[in-house]
């Protein structure tokens, strides 16, 4: 019954929505604006009686329209529908509360239609995917891909680290602008685009290396896994779930391998490591206790850089690292005697300076600032690399970078026949798994202790440590 609906139990109600001209303009039989749907009660419950009001009350609606197009010199005449997501979403609303579905769905065709016929045929069709199959837009799906994502969700899913989170947010980005349009959908990404995104839009007009392609194309792989499989959002016609657009196809034409980012890097020597400690000799500098401490631990200096108080001991034996990429990563740092003093001095001296700032807020390091959307110290690095070109030379470029102090405790951690377990659980990698793993639940601290001792024997043999 177009334009009619009753719901049971109560009479007959006159039900449409509102022509585009007459949106805003006095409703005459409420006196208030017109919005973007005329609900009116016709007082019967009669079927004949009810067809004959709604007769009436659809002929003065469009005599309103008349008029108003009139009034207007014409200027809606030809207007089409707004094709825009906002507009979409209401319609799936109306859609899902009507009574008159065909009715509702009869002028929604005819609207999209003129449209399509006006030369709107792209949006038109993203139009009807959401209000006809329940097209979701990317910006919303990756909102709540990351929400699902996040630590402590209720769906067990493996938790993003912070920069994965920020670099899906850039990938999509990428996507949406290379889509374009108002709002694009997931069921906008066909394998073509997807093919046209990879192999033509990032490389060749954004200019991204194929190693970065790559990892964009990683990031895009596992949310429209999670779309497809856990919200089923994506599915065929016939309710199965549609192929990945962004799984690999079979090889092609064989390409250059990236290298990796550290490859090239090597171990300092220990002459360097006495240049650059040489320039601070004395404890209680930012620049010269990071140093020794990456070098004496092996850790990563972006991760001494955060480290706050609370995970540190106080006596300076070691120290925890709460964050980290992989479970492997979230470890504890035992300290060698000789290094411990080092520590101990400046947990003193930085709790000193910090007794304003709350607790929890409370660093080593807090002269190394953090960068907020990563809560990394990156100007540790920037540092370094001026220092280590001032120090060592230009020629030290792309051999030698601040990380090389985790190549020098690695390297020399195999030299001093430290057991590969101890070395790769003092460092936070990730070793081969196997089925027995389930049984082993680790090594204990004083093995860790005995690791990180012999590593520091072989410093000091090596003339790593005169300077330290």
């Amino acid at each position: 019954m177009r334009h009619l609906m009753k719901p049971r139990g109560r009479g007959y109600t006159f039900r449409m929505i509102t022509p585009d001209v007459l949106v805003g303009t006095k409703n005459p039989w409420t006196g208030k604006p017109f919005g973007k749907e005329i609900k009116l009660g016709l007082g019967t419950r009669v079927h004949a009686e009810a067809l004959r009001q709604r007769d009436t009350c659809l002929g003065q609606v469009r005599q309103l329209e008349d008029e108003m197009r009139r009034a207007k010199g014409h200027r809606g005449a030809g207007r089409i529908l707004d094709l825009s997501h906002d507009s979409a979403l209401e319609w799936q609303d109306l859609r899902a509360t009507t009574d008159d579905l065909d009715g509702v769905d009869h002028v929604l065709t005819n609207e999209l239609d003129r449209a399509a016929r006006a030369g709107h045929k792209e949006e038109v069709e993203r139009f009807a995917a959401v209000v006809f199959r329940g097209a979701v837009a990317i910006s919303k799906a990756v909102e709540l891909y990351l929400e699902e994502r996040s630590e402590g969700n209720p769906y067990g899913f493996d938790p993003l680290a912070r920069t994965t989170a920020l670099n899906v947010q850039s990938t999509i980005k990428h996507l949406i602008a290379f889509l374009g349009g108002d709002q694009p959908t997931l069921q906008d990404v066909t394998p073509k685009k997807a093919f046209d995104f990879k192999m033509h839009y990032l490389p060749v007009i954004v200019g991204l290396q194929p190693a970065t392609v790559n990892k964009h194309m990683t990031l895009l792989k596992g949310l429209w896994a999670w779309a497809i499989t856990d919200k089923r959002y994506l599915q065929s016609r016939s309710g199965k779930p549609i192929r990945n657009p962004w799984e690999a196809e079979a090889a092609g034409t064989p390409k250059k391998k990236a290298a990796k980012r550290d490859e090239g890097r090597e171990a300092f020597t220990a002459n360097e490591v006495g240049k650059l400690l040489e320039g601070f000799s004395v404890w209680g500098s930012r620049q010269g206790d990071i140093m020794r401490l990456a070098l004496a631990t092996g850790c990563r200096a972006d991760e001494i850089g955060a480290l706050q108080l609370r995970h540190v001991r106080l006596d300076g034996s070691g120290f925890d690292i709460p964050k980290g990429k992989t479970q492997n990563a979230r470890r504890f740092i035992p300290v060698v005697e000789e290094c411990q003093k080092l520590l101990a001095q400046r947990v003193t001296t930085v709790t000193e300076s910090q007794k304003e700032t709350p607790e929890g807020e409370r660093r080593l390091f807090p002269d190394w600032p953090l960068k907020p959307s990563t809560g990394k110290a990156n100007s540790v690095s920037q540092w370094f690399t001026r220092y280590r070109r001032e120090v060592l030379g230009k020629e030290s470029d792309g051999r030698l970078a601040l990380h090389s102090f985790r190549h020098t405790w690695r390297t020399t951690a195999r030299r001093a026949g430290v057991a590969e377990d101890r070395i790769r659980e003092l460092g936070g990698w990730q070793g081969k798994q196997d089925a027995a793993d389930i049984y082993d639940h680790g090594l204990e601290e004083r093995h860790l202790r005995e690791g990180q001792a012999a590593i520091w024997e072989e410093f000091k043999g090596q003339g790593y440590l005169d300077r330290f």
